[in-house]
């Protein structure tokens, strides 16, 4: 476990993207307790050669009647990303991840401290299967106990 000033590293191996609707194609679990999330980066391994691909997150809460949360917008990444490209979560639920040909990417922008998420899984929806991608979540635990572990 790597600790930074980001809060703990949860690093996911490079996975190929794939099509998957909400809520998503389960990538982190949360348990034990709230977590602040405080950043999500992911790294194009595989370039996704051009092709429209839409990619956003969920959570999808462990409490029983819990609703999905979009944690951001859906947006085309796949069109301008290429190897080694960094795409990058901005903040506030529901804001879109930043992308296309960037070497360098602000993380936080509009979350403040970071991003109050419940016990669940927080999965990738996609609208296409092209392009593989590394994903890096940086958190805090809130409760005591709390614990963020990636999904092979």
């Amino acid at each position: 476990m790597f600790k930074s000033g980001l809060g703990i590293q949860v690093d996911r191996g490079t996975d190929a993207v794939i099509t998957v609707a909400t809520p998503g194609d389960p990538f982190f679990t949360i348990a034990g307790g709230m977590i602040l999330l405080r950043a999500l980066v992911g790294i194009c391994t595989v370039s996704f050669g051009g092709n429209a691909t839409t990619l956003s997150f969920e959570l999808n809460p462990d409490a029983g009647g819990g609703a999905n949360t979009v944690l951001t917008l859906a947006v085309d990444i796949g069109t301008a990303t290429v190897l080694g490209d960094i795409v990058a979560f901005v903040g506030a639920p529901g804001t879109a991840l930043t992308g296309g040909h960037l070497a360098a990417q602000v993380l936080g922008v509009t979350s403040g401290m970071g991003v109050a998420c419940a016990p669940g899984v927080i999965g990738l929806v996609s609208t296409a299967t092209f392009g593989s991608m590394r994903w890096i979540l940086w958190y805090l635990p809130i409760d005591a106990g709390a614990s963020v572990v990636a999904i092979p």
